[in-house]
């Protein structure tokens, strides 16, 4: 008996894995050209998504790309994958959602850098999520310093864009030393994010996280945090991270769409002494995407 393959869906249309395909002459696969988002579902419950889809039509405007479908469509898409994948669901995983978009084919007659006016590739991925997936973050990780530094000004990290290159680098370096992620500096030599994840740091009972103009994306699950944080009477702030403040640390997490919030119990050499209120947090992310979740596979 075949294996159970995930039903991928490609400008609407939907394939099992094993037969999904783009155009070798898209622009995602050949340049690196591409916006994606990620998110997943809480015990069978879609959080945020109107965020996610918002968030991608203002980098598509911000790069001047067309913007040919809307909301409901893909809405209507992203929750048919999720129903043609309830299998996954049902044997109690949740599943790990990616919308990639790219300008679609690339128009060598006028150029390399053109596309295809007004035909973008848009994939939407959906894979199962361990059993034990939230289980694994719930008591820390680590992270190491990247040894490279990111010029802060450059437009592509504050767009959520698929060239991920010199991610995947810094991952691959961060686990081949023993931590389990990696955060870049910036060029003024400041803390800004992880390679899929963003940075909090408390410091006397204040939490800390870098704005978006040292060079980072403002992730949705960051944007959570700060309502969450901000709902709870607690101090939080949005500035440079030096990071000559590692040794001054109490606490730290980290933060995305699927691990919601997961401690730091390691930051670079230094162990972080606390991980209460990182837990606090997690626990109310995952409650409040769940309660406020929408039940779109049934």
């Amino acid at each position: 008996m075949a294996s159970w393959q995930p039903v991928f869906c490609i400008n609407g249309e939907f394939f099992r894995l094993n037969v999904a395909k783009i155009s070798c002459i898209d622009s995602g696969f050949l340049y690196g050209v591409g916006l994606f988002e990620t998110f997943r579902t809480w015990k069978g419950r879609i959080f945020a998504l109107e965020r996610h889809i918002e968030r991608l039509k203002r980098s598509m405007h911000q790069l001047d790309w067309q913007v040919p479908f809307c909301d409901d469509e893909l809405i209507n898409w992203i929750c048919s994958t999720i129903r043609a994948n309830i299998a996954a669901i049902e044997r109690g995983q949740d599943l790990r959602l990616r919308m990639t978009v790219t300008p679609g084919i690339i128009d060598f007659a006028r150029g390399w850098w053109e596309f295809e006016s007004g035909k973008p590739t848009i994939a939407i991925q959906a894979v199962p999520l361990p059993i034990d997936f939230d289980e694994r973050y719930e008591h820390g990780l680590t992270a190491a310093i990247a040894p490279w530094r990111r010029q802060k000004d450059f437009p592509l990290w504050q767009v959520k864009s698929s060239s991920y290159f010199a991610n995947v680098i810094a991952r691959r370096w961060a686990a081949k030393n023993g931590f389990d992620e990696a955060i870049w500096v910036n060029s003024d030599g400041n803390l800004t994010e992880g390679t899929s994840t963003n940075l909090f740091v408390i410091c006397d009972d204040e939490i800390l996280t870098s704005p978006p103009e040292e060079g980072l994306l403002s992730g949705i699950g960051r944007q959570v945090v700060i309502e969450l944080a901000e709902k709870f009477g607690m101090k939080i702030s949005q500035r440079p991270i030096p990071t000559s403040l590692i040794e001054n640390i109490d606490e730290a997490f980290l933060t995305n769409s699927l691990i919601g919030v997961a401690p730091l119990i390691k930051l670079g050499d230094r162990q972080l002494p606390k991980i209460d209120l990182s837990k606090r947090l997690r626990k109310a992310y995952f409650e409040h995407a769940i309660a406020t979740g929408v039940p779109v596979y049934s």
